[in-house]
């Protein structure tokens, strides 16, 4: 399948300052969940969940509109039907809760951490789960889309849940020093080897970068 790349929309701030032991670290463990399944177990889960906990209350530090903006453009340019329920992954504290359940009909957001869900805004349409997205109490081939924003990618679970023709959108809002980040062609062949796909889209927005993957219909 060949990866689109649309026209990068330029930032209008300048870059966060971020040094590469920031971040490294979880990309290397972000690209082994991705296509290694064995990667992601009870002690590696218990890790995550304590690590995020513990950055609850600080967590909407992170924020700002500028943070949201490649989440609207990946919905938007990235062909995302604005219509049926997502489930949001890794929704920490609701930064981009708002920005999806204006999209969809209702937004399932789902995070490990009891603390960051503890701080997230109540929005109408929007519902609230701790869960391990490696496992999701979802229905087969009932979600129009998987959002993920900075946020791990299991590929075959999403593939499970998601209709025919449903998106996978996986959104790095600090482009490639964002800690949990793949490179867009990394995004798509992990997809690529639990299903079939239809279309495939990235591009940046700000200093994010956003891939949009269409399972086949």
């Amino acid at each position: 399948m060949t990866l689109a790349h649309l026209e990068p929309v330029a930032p209008t701030t300048k870059r966060p300052e971020r040094p590469p032991e920031a971040y490294l670290p979880m990309q290397r463990l972000t690209r082994q969940i991705a296509f290694e399944p064995d990667a992601w177990g009870p002690e590696r889960k218990a890790e995550v969940t304590a690590l995020f906990d513990g950055l609850a209350p600080e967590w909407h530090t992170r924020g700002g509109p500028d943070r949201l903006k490649p989440t609207a453009d990946a919905l938007v340019r990235g062909a995302v039907p604005a219509r049926g329920r997502a489930i949001e992954i890794g929704s920490g504290t609701g930064i981009h809760t708002g920005v999806l359940v204006e999209h969809f009909d209702s937004v399932v957001s789902v995070d490990l951490s009891t603390e960051m869900l503890g701080l997230a805004p109540r929005l109408e349409g929007n519902f609230l789960l701790r869960a391990d997205a490696s496992r999701l109490a979802v229905r087969d081939s009932s979600v129009q889309a998987v959002v993920c924003v900075n946020a791990y990618l299991f590929p075959a679970e999403y593939s499970r849940v998601l209709v025919a023709g449903g998106r996978v959108v996986f959104v790095s809002t600090s482009g490639e020093r964002t800690p949990i980040y793949l490179p867009p062609e990394e995004v798509l062949e992990a997809l690529e080897q639990v299903t079939e796909i239809e279309s495939a889209a990235t591009s940046r927005c700000g200093w994010g970068i956003w891939t949009v993957v269409a399972l086949a219909g």
